[in-house]
């Protein structure tokens, strides 16, 4: 029985090549395929400080030992370092330890960041989106920055005046008092009268009484 369903809809990934450039892994991503992994073999300093989103991190000094424990042998690898040479060296490191679908990432980070690829890292979330930048981090940041704003800046109207956000707080301070203010007078109003209800219907009864 046949259980690969989607097999004849999806058409599936081409084989990785020895050598990819930014554009092929940002299809794979965003053709949702897990199958693949990306290693960074940068120091794990310089990784922390940013970094392709996903990528994990395995120094060019402990690559083998470490990617020979974790990864499969036959799963698609991304790799990238500091530089071409870092790459290439990778590279071929995982090559000799017996992995067989490994690809260089030209360019590394830099080309990555230049079409648009998602990052994440200490620097990269101090970084402001741009019209094509998938991180996520720094959306959020910047939505936070936004909405919280001094209250001495100005906001623009409606009319197209700028209002100083102060005057806007304080006017919508003195709303909610106003309102709770007429909120506690009706309710003592209210209960003045259930009050005097209370007292008119002891009167009655008690003349009712004294009349039989």
């Amino acid at each position: 029985m046949n259980n690969n369903l989607v097999g004849g809809i999806i058409p599936p990934q081409p084989p990785i090549q020895a050598k990819s450039d930014a554009h092929v892994l940002k299809s794979r991503l965003e053709w949702g395929e897990p199958a693949f992994t990306i290693l960074d073999v940068r120091d794990r300093e310089t990784f922390n400080e940013g970094h392709i989103t996903g990528a994990m991190p395995m120094p060019l000094d402990q690559l083998a030992d470490r990617a020979v424990a974790s990864l499969a042998k036959s799963r698609d690898i991304y790799v990238y370092g500091g530089n071409e040479e870092q790459t290439s060296q990778a590279a071929q490191a995982l090559r000799s330890a017996g992995f067989v679908h490994v690809s260089e990432l030209i360019g590394g980070l830099g080309a990555w960041k230049a079409i648009g690829g998602p990052t994440e890292g200490i620097v990269e979330s101090r970084t402001p989106a741009g019209a094509d930048d998938y991180n996520v981090v720094a959306r959020v940041k910047n939505h936070l920055e936004t909405q919280q704003k001094p209250v001495g800046g100005t906001s623009e109207s409606t009319t197209g005046s700028k209002t100083p956000i102060g005057s806007q707080v304080k006017d919508t301070v003195g709303n909610v008092q106003k309102a709770l203010g007429d909120a506690v007078h009706d309710a003592q109003q209210a209960v003045g009268n259930a009050v005097t209800d209370v007292k008119e219907n002891i009167a009655e009864s008690k003349d009712q009484g004294q009349d039989n």
